[in-house]
């Protein structure tokens, strides 16, 4: 059995092409300076904005993913559908009460066994599934078997109370709760008492010049007009943001948290 730490890398919101350009030129370095045994990128937004789609997800794969979450995107593009069904590495938000896809997958790598959760918020989002109660009935089952897995939730919602509300309801009983969507990364990640990591938001993998990702310059005509402009997405530098977890093996609890900034040269 696996004695030492185990390093966990978790990415905010892959935004359009510079996100992804991002991800294949920034991540795979990054993972091998700091050793990284297991990654999770979310990639609802990698394709044009909207979506992730095979090409796409077969990228953020194979710049080191592991798993690849999603959020109130998933669906937008029915075309994409087929990659959440036929990729068991692309998961979308378990609590949709009826849709294509997983939104959860236990993968076996470096010794371990680690259970990847995508859950969706109900404050100013979609009226969903409890994603308390989706959660709490996941974690459970993953409780009961013979060798229970390191658990991490990727919640993808817009509220920040209900963020730290869910994280809190699991501290002491997962790995980490990382919340997604926002696009705007916080400052407070912690290990919260029990040994979950937890960050509110973590932030965006994409362009540093941006309103969350798309051109600023529209962005505030938008607001001083009060005009329905059309957004299009930003160019220029970009940043890989995440969190990164050491997590002990043998409790399954995490031992530290380090949020993650990375700017193009």
């Amino acid at each position: 059995m696996r004695t030492d730490p185990l390093r966990i890398f978790l990415a905010g919101d892959v935004f359009g092409p510079v996100g992804l350009r991002a991800i294949q030129s920034l991540l795979p370095p990054f993972l091998a300076s700091e050793s990284v045994d297991f990654c999770v990128v979310n990639g609802e937004n990698a394709t044009a904005g909207i979506g992730v789609s095979d090409e796409d997800a077969r990228a953020i794969l194979a710049a080191g993913a592991d798993a690849i979450t999603g959020g109130n995107h998933s669906f937008e593009k029915r075309d994409f559908w087929p990659v959440l069904a036929d990729n068991p590495a692309v998961l979308r938000p378990m609590n949709f009460p009826e849709a294509p896809g997983r939104g959860a997958a236990v993968f076996e790598k470096a010794g371990v066994r680690v259970a990847v959760l995508n859950i969706q918020g109900r404050e100013d989002m979609y009226p969903l599934d409890c994603p308390f109660r989706a959660a709490d009935a996941a974690v459970a089952a993953w409780e009961a078997e013979s060798v229970p897995p390191i658990v991490l939730i990727d919640f993808h919602a817009e509220s920040n109370q209900e963020k730290e509300a869910l994280a809190l309801a699991f501290a002491g009983k997962v790995a980490a709760v990382v919340g997604t969507h926002t696009h705007v990364q916080t400052a407070d990640e912690r290990v919260l008492p029990g040994g979950t990591a937890y960050i509110t938001d973590l932030g965006m993998t994409g362009p540093l010049r941006s309103v969350i990702g798309v051109d600023p310059a529209l962005a505030i005509k938008r607001n001083v007009t009060q005009v329905l402009y059309r957004m299009e997405m930003a160019q220029g530098p970009a940043a890989l943001r995440g969190l990164l977890v050491e997590i002990d093996p043998a409790t399954r609890r995490a031992l530290s948290a380090r949020r993650i900034e990375i700017v193009e040269k």
